[in-house]
C-alpha cells in the first residue's frame, strides 16, 4: 500500500509560474489523508508560495521547498541545508558574469533579488513569493541561504549556464534545470529525492510505499526515491525514461487522474 505521495508543482500540477491548480485535487488529497496517506509537495518554490497554493490542505501536508534543501510542515522545519557564505559570494560573482541572466537568492522564508526587474515582478505577482529587492547582494544579504536560482528570460538558461558555469561548479553544487528559464544551484547531495528519503525515515515509510510525480530534470531524485514513480505526460524525455510510469499530461490534470484511480483501489 502507498503511504506517501510526493509531487512536483510547476509543470506537473500547475503551468509554470501560475497558481492554476486543478481544484479537484484538494478533495483527492483530503481523501488520501483521511486514509492515512501522507501528501508532500516537492518544489523549487519557497514555502510561502507553496502554502498559499495548497491552502485548503496545507495544515496536514509536508513541504519540500527550494528543490530539496528544506523539509518542513506548517509549523516546524525538519532539515535545512544552507550554503557556506564565502562559497555563496563566489557563486554570485560568477553568475553575474552570465549574459542576459538575473539571480534570485533563497532563504528559509524569503527570497532576494538586487532590483525590481522582470524576474522580481514575476516571482512576486505570479508565484506569490515573499521576495525583497535589496540592492547589492554582497553588501546587503543577511540571511541563511539554501539556493541560488539563475534566470534567463529568453528560455535559454540551461544553454547559457552550461557554456562555462556548469563546468566550473558541477563538482561543488547540484545544478539542475527547473524550467526553460531557470537553473537552480543547491548543495551537492541535496535534492527533492534526499528530502523524500528524510521524510520516509522520519515516518517509517519505505521506498516501496512511496509514489512520486515530476516533469523536469530537478525531479529525477524525486522519481528515484519512489517505487511507484510517474513522469507527467508532458515531462522531459529524461524524466519519462527514469520513471516507472507515464501519467496523462498536465493539460489533462494527470496527477489528479492517477490519484483518483489509486483511491478507487483503497
Amino acid at each position: 500500500m502507498i503511504k506517501l505521495i510526493a509531487s512536483d508543482i510547476d509543470g506537473t500540477l500547475v503551468p509554470d509560474g501560475t497558481p492554476n491548480i486543478d481544484p479537484e485535487i484538494f478533495d483527492v488529497i483530503r481523501q488520501l489523508q483521511d486514509r492515512g496517506v501522507v501528501f508532500a509537495g516537492a518544489s523549487g518554490r519557497q514555502f510561502v508560495s507553496m502554502k498559499k497554493l495548497f491552502a485548503p490542505v496545507a495544515d496536514r501536508m509536508y513541504f519540500i521547498t527550494e528543490n530539496g534543501p528544506i523539509l518542513r510542515d506548517m509549523h516546524q522545519v525538519y532539515s535545512m541545508a544552507a550554503i557556506d557564505r564565502r562559497m555563496l559570494m563566489e557563486m554570485i560573482a560568477d553568475a553575474k558574469d552570465l549574459p542576459d541572466c538575473d539571480i534570485m537568492i533563497c532563504g528559509k522564508e524569503r527570497a532576494y533579488a538586487e532590483t525590481e526587474g522582470r524576474m522580481f515582478r514575476w516571482m512576486r505577482d505570479s508565484y506569490k513569493y515573499d521576495i525583497e529587492a535589496i540592492g547589492s547582494f554582497e553588501d546587503n544579504l543577511d540571511d541563511d541561504i539554501v539556493k541560488m536560482s539563475i534566470y534567463h528570460a529568453g528560455n535559454r538558461c540551461e544553454e547559457v549556464v552550461k557554456k562555462w558555469f556548469y563546468g566550473k561548479w558541477k563538482d561543488r553544487l547540484n545544478i539542475s534545470a527547473a524550467g526553460l528559464m531557470w537553473m537552480d544551484c543547491i548543495l551537492p547531495g541535496v535534492d527533492k529525492g534526499s528530502a523524500v528519503r528524510h521524510l520516509q525515515q522520519m515516518l517509517g515509510i519505505s521506498r516501496e510505499e512511496t509514489m512520486s510525480f515530476g516533469d523536469n530534470l530537478n525531479d529525477l531524485g524525486l522519481i528515484a526515491a519512489a517505487e511507484e514513480s510517474y513522469a507527467i505526460g508532458s515531462a522531459r524525455d529524461e524524466v519519462k525514461a527514469a520513471a516507472k510510469h507515464v501519467a496523462p499530461p498536465l493539460s489533462e490534470n494527470g496527477v489528479t487522474q492517477v490519484l483518483k484511480a489509486y483511491l478507487e483501489t483503497l
